[in-house]
């Protein structure tokens, strides 16, 4: 089991410890090393289209949808890529979020929360996080 505790966000230090952990997005050749707030209310995986666009993803020819959130409504754009989270990697679908938003990577419960079990102890600023064994 992993133990994370809860952080700022990078690049906003005054903002409030949050479940972040490091991720690293793989498309091909390419690599995106950031970092994901693990939401257990997001029902699945979306990225901003900054790394979309580091990865190599034509995100704008990709057919559009809109989403729901408590924000508000947005535009999305979903793909399949691989993900890496403390060396366990694992496929998962992410929605392409238009806009701006402090968060550039959240990860839910449609792909993650199936592949760890996430314990969240927010009491003590920390998380614990067991990922599975896929055969």
């Amino acid at each position: 089991m992993i133990t994370v505790e809860y952080s700022p966000l990078p690049g906003l230090k005054n903002s409030i410890p949050q479940p972040i952990v490091p991720i690293k997005f793989i498309r091909g050749k390419k690599e995106v090393s950031t970092y994901a707030l693990v939401d257990s209310g997001a029902a699945g995986a979306v990225i901003s289209t900054v790394i979309a666009e580091e990865l190599g993803i034509d995100w704008i020819k990709i057919p559009p949808k809109i989403g729901f959130s408590v924000g508000g409504n947005f535009r999305s754009h979903l793909v399949k890529i691989k993900a890496s989270i403390f060396d366990h990697e694992f496929e998962l679908y992410v929605d392409i979020i238009e806009g701006i938003a402090p968060y550039k990577t959240i990860i839910g419960q449609r792909d993650f929360f199936k592949r760890a079990k996430v314990i969240f102890e927010g009491y003590k600023n920390t998380f614990h996080m067991e990922f599975r064994n896929f055969n």
